[in-house]
């Protein structure tokens, strides 16, 4: 169990109920067992959930375990896990494209080869780059530790020109 979920207060009603309790002749200070949901969770349960998935929610994992949501957070702060926007990559790539890309790439080094017309030609490319951030997915990742990566989805009106000139030297 964590030991920094062991902080206790003392509160006006909490002496009412043992003064009660003392008066009627209990004496016994242990607390007696009680329904309902855990207040501890095992931390090292709880970093084996998130290194599975590390976009999962604390409600899921809340319903999970059967614990309250604020025991959750009280164990994410004591194993020092926060939580964190991924980075945005321009795309993902799929299988196909990156076959497509590969072959591009060994036919002009084959050309090359063959006749060196890479020293002979200057060229340019232009992209317009769509950029949306109007929502973004967290995961869970610890001080230090890289986030993840969400490719875009939605392409709108805001984009920026990228231009790339280069030749062989």
């Amino acid at each position: 169990m964590c030991e920094c979920l062991g902080i206790n207060t003392v509160s006006s009603d909490t002496v009412k109920v043992w003064f009660r309790k003392f008066k009627a002749g209990n004496f016994d200070i242990e607390d007696e067992s009680r329904s309902g949901r855990p207040i501890e969770i095992d931390c090292e349960q709880l970093k084996q959930i998130f290194d599975q998935d590390r976009i999962v929610s604390i409600r899921t994992i809340a319903l999970e375990l059967d614990v309250c949501r604020k025991t959750i957070v009280n164990t994410l702060k004591c194993i020092n896990l926060t939580f964190k926007f991924n980075r945005w990559v321009p795309h993902e790539l799929t299988a196909e494209n990156k076959r497509k890309r590969k072959a591009a790439y060994l036919g002009l080094l084959r050309d090359q080869r063959k006749g060196k017309i890479l020293d002979r030609i200057v060229t340019c490319d232009e992209k317009w780059v769509y950029y949306n951030n109007t929502s973004s997915t967290r995961g869970w990742s610890a001080p230090g530790e890289s986030v993840g990566s969400v490719a875009r989805r939605a392409l709108i009106n805001k984009k920026v020109l990228l231009c790339n000139w280069w030749d062989c030297s």
